[in-house]
């Protein structure tokens, strides 16, 4: 009971968040070679697929950080990245949308990789391991825990 509160919690706090555009239209610039930015689209605040995927996100939150994954939450025009972040830098839901061809009042989740690639989509919700899975499958990712173990 006190996870679902949680998570309530947190979708209530991202319901008010509006992303300002960022400086230039070219989408998620600033995570580019960064992070692999997961993205949660969702038709609207309080949305049950958005609240059931932000809780298998967040108590998977150890596992997205160590990997570079940051989530982002896109609910109509508003962008709310779960860890924080400079909203000046991030595009709006609107931009979002149109880049990443998520139609308005619906649901999907889609992982970016560094290089700033579509690497997964999904139209219904998506279990962190899969994710995580996926990004340690990666050459980039292969490179970085070999560097990280030297």
């Amino acid at each position: 009971m006190m996870k679902i509160a949680a998570i309530v919690a947190i979708a209530v706090a991202i319901a008010p968040v509006a992303s300002a555009a960022p400086s230039s239209a070219g989408g998620l610039d600033a995570y580019r070679s960064k992070a692999r930015p997961v993205l949660v689209f969702a038709p609207r605040h309080g949305d049950k697929q958005m609240i059931d995927q932000l809780g298998r996100l967040t108590a998977a939150g150890g596992e997205l950080a160590d990997r570079d994954m940051p989530v982002l939450v896109i609910t109509g025009d508003d962008v709310a990245d779960l860890a924080g972040g400079d909203p000046t830098t991030r595009p709006s839901g609107k931009q979002l949308r149109k880049l990443y061809g998520v139609a308005d009042g619906t649901f999907a989740v889609v992982l970016v990789g560094k290089d700033g690639g579509e690497k997964f989509r999904s139209d219904s919700l998506v279990e962190p391991a899969r994710l995580t899975a996926l990004v340690d499958a990666m050459p980039m990712r292969q490179n970085e825990a070999r560097a990280a173990t030297k």
